[in-house]
């Protein structure tokens, strides 16, 4: 991307038709790890009920990690595993794959609009639309990998341990939203594979 003197950004074609490559596989994988994902974490929630997964909290703390590490790991799931390893070993290992997917497809989806529309303003949002789904990604994916560790059986989990997750999930929370891409894109994906 090159600045021009009237200060808007200017992708070379070739960038752009990767652009929308990557904007066609990012969707498609958003929408299969999202599919693949939503029958473990529906088990893994009736399992546990009425224990909220954590990441599913607007804040939690050791103890709350500890009890739902306890419940989890006595219920049963439909798939044959107890609650806590199908959460541990597929849903958050699967999620990796989603918010990352997620994440480069609402920065792809910015920056398409970026260089297809020529409002200033634009450019600002993109901008800030890009770094919000960058930021996600990260969140998401650490707040997954502190997770997988802190729910390991016979792990102690720290008041420290616990902060840092739960201000992962809080930030993985707001940064989606500040995204929109991204928040309307699981909005969607919510909606279309929820029971009913």
């Amino acid at each position: 991307m090159f600045l021009n003197h009237d200060t808007t950004w200017q992708g070379s074609p070739a960038m752009i038709d990767a652009s929308y490559i990557g904007l066609l596989v990012s969707g498609a994988a958003t929408v299969s790890f999202y599919a693949w994902n939503s029958g473990f974490r529906a088990a893994v929630d009736q399992a546990a009920a009425p224990i909220k997964v954590p990441e599913r909290s607007f804040g939690y703390s050791a103890n709350d990690l500890v009890s739902f590490r306890e419940v989890a790991s006595r219920h049963p799931t439909k798939f044959g595993r107890s609650a806590l390893d199908l959460y541990r070993d597929s849903v958050l290992c699967i999620d990796i794959g989603f918010a990352i997917s997620l994440s480069l497809f609402s920065f792809l989806c910015w920056y398409i609009a970026a260089q297809r529309i020529d409002i200033p303003v634009l450019q600002s949002v993109a901008l800030i639309g890009q770094m919000a789904a960058f930021i996600y990604g990260l969140s998401d994916v650490a707040e997954d990998v502190t997770l997988r560790l802190l729910l390991a059986p016979h792990r102690q989990i720290r008041v420290s341990d616990a902060t840092r997750a739960s201000t992962l999930t809080l930030l993985k929370m707001l940064s989606l939203c500040a995204s929109l891409v991204g928040f309307l894109v699981f909005i969607v994906l919510v909606l279309l594979f929820r029971k009913r």
